[in-house]
């Protein structure tokens, strides 16, 4: 699979990797619904799988919420979070002016329709869920490259990487379905 676009860095995704393995296995055809449909289910699964592992699905968990901040901002430089400010998930959601937003698609193209959290620490950083789960399984921060500043360079991104989650999908995971939002097509 050729790497992922970003500003600088070609980025491999192991997700995307994987998955173009079991098409191969599998004889799935790119660009046919049968590949479309198994792409989105395994995408779908993988990202569920691991976002739930490191960051839970409960909305109420402030791990998962400190775990969210530390992975986008990390802890150090002047845009970083620092631990000590983080003790209430109000805390994770009041720190600075900020909000944490993803894409999702529907039928692999960029969604118009969804909801919206805005979580003051995070505000306007926009980042793209696989990316969000494989650096965290690595566990390691988001580069800066891969936090966009506005839904606008996300949807580029999106669209030139092709990393789809389908929306309809969060819903399975409560903490992951707040990341919701309505993206520029």
């Amino acid at each position: 699979m050729p790497p992922r676009w970003t500003r600088h860095t070609p980025v491999v995704s192991t997700i995307l990797s994987a998955f173009e393995l079991i098409a191969s296995r599998e004889n799935l055809v790119p660009g046919t619904q049968q590949y479309r449909n198994r792409r989105r289910q395994y995408v779908s699964s993988e990202v569920r799988r691991i976002f739930s592992a490191i960051f839970g699905v409960d909305v109420d968990s402030l791990e998962g919420w400190k775990s969210l901040c530390i992975y986008v901002l990390g802890t150090t430089g002047k845009n970083g979070v620092r631990l000590e400010e983080l003790q209430t998930i109000e805390d994770c959601q009041k720190v600075r002016v900020s909000s944490f937003r993803s894409v999702f698609d529907d039928e692999a193209i960029l969604t118009e329709e969804s909801n919206t959290l805005s979580l003051q620490k995070l505000k306007n950083k926009f980042i793209n869920l696989i990316d969000l789960v494989e650096f965290a399984e690595r566990g390691e921060t988001l580069p800066r490259r891969l936090v966009f500043h506005s839904k606008t360079g996300l949807s580029e991104y999106t669209r030139n990487t092709t990393q789809f989650f389908p929306k309809e999908d969060a819903k399975e995971v409560p903490l992951l379905k707040h990341f919701l939002i309505t993206i520029e097509a």
